[in-house]
């Protein structure tokens, strides 16, 4: 078999072996077309490539390091997808079976089922947003299920909030999965579940324990950076829903990548729901331009001021048919 020039890159075996092509055994074509498989390890993985080798140095069988916040580290420089390993990974020593369906929606998990060794709380009660030294800024009160219980159910002041009613009538029957993408704990996904809407939540562990929080719920965390391609195939969702992390801090390009990718998942008569994205005022241009380059129907618009220089906007929009 002929090495890649990158395997010569790196010194720790495990990598070295990740990334060698793996030939068929029989020597035919699989399934997928091809005679052998290819790893990915992407040039960013390359460039940190001591994390890298730092993540990759185990023994084999034996329980990974505690090692989540390396791994996500990783994951935010770009080396996105990480390697496989093969190593256990580590639990809660005292890991508890999850409150039962319904009941885990909104009720705290037990603090036992999670690993807190790389956060300033110990537990969920902690991380109140009444605690100033919680360690996570974004999705404040949203470890706090008696605020969380009033999200897209409960009418509010502000012409940028939405409610789940009143957006799932607008295609009645039609909404059936979806993708939630911001920060949060699941709090739209659980809020659609009693819609029998199936939604997928994308969460880092910023600070906090957001993708245990959400699985406790009974709700699905899709553990995933802003860098990756949605591991969604084309045309297939439903709804896309976004509040909370895609702001006006984020780079107009990026931007831009990032909405063709939704737009290549989101199915034809498929929902975009921008839920109250802010930005400086003189950028509001600039971001209505992001929206509404794709001409999809407005079902519902709507601005607010968020401050004296920023201003909210929310949105509801219909991917068209494309026909070719």
């Amino acid at each position: 078999m002929k090495e890649l020039p990158l395997i010569n890159t790196f010194i720790v075996e495990e990598i070295r072996k990740y990334i060698t092509p793996k030939e068929n055994r029989v020597g035919n074509i699989n399934i997928y077309g091809t005679e052998r498989i290819y790893n990915t390890i992407g040039h960013a993985c390359v460039l940190m490539k001591k994390e890298l080798e730092e993540y990759m140095d185990y023994d084999i069988g034996s329980y990974c390091k505690d090692d989540w916040s390396l791994s996500q580290k990783l994951m935010v420089n770009g080396c996105d997808p990480l390697p496989r390993r093969r190593c256990l990974t580590r639990a809660s020593k005292v890991y508890q079976k999850p409150y039962p369906i319904n009941e885990s929606l909104w009720r705290l998990p037990d603090d036992r089922n999670v690993r807190w060794s790389n956060y300033q709380c110990r537990n969920f009660q902690c991380l109140s947003s009444k605690n100033p030294k919680r360690g996570y800024s974004k999705c404040t009160g949203c470890f706090e299920m008696d605020k969380e219980k009033l999200k897209w159910v409960t009418n509010s002041s502000l012409a940028v909030d939405f409610l789940i009613k009143d957006v799932l009538a607008i295609k009645p029957g039609d909404i059936r999965i979806g993708l939630d993408f911001g920060v949060g704990t699941g709090t739209f996904a659980a809020r659609m579940k009693e819609q029998n809407v199936t939604v997928v939540s994308t969460a880092l562990n910023l600070g906090a324990p957001f993708n245990e929080m959400i699985a406790l719920r009974g709700l699905v965390p899709l553990y995933v950076t802003l860098n990756q391609r949605l591991p969604f195939f084309d045309n297939t969702m439903d709804l896309i829903h976004t509040t909370g992390f895609l702001d006006g801090w984020i780079d107009l390009m990026l931007l831009d990548f990032i909405f063709f990718d939704w737009d290549r998942i989101l199915r034809p008569g498929g929902l975009l729901w921008i839920d109250r994205f802010f930005c400086n005022r003189k950028d509001l241009d600039d971001y209505m331009y992001m929206f509404l380059q794709f001409r999809y129907r407005k079902h519902k618009w709507a601005l607010s001021p968020k401050s004296k220089d920023e201003v909210y906007l929310s949105a509801v929009l219909e991917k068209p048919p494309r026909a070719i």
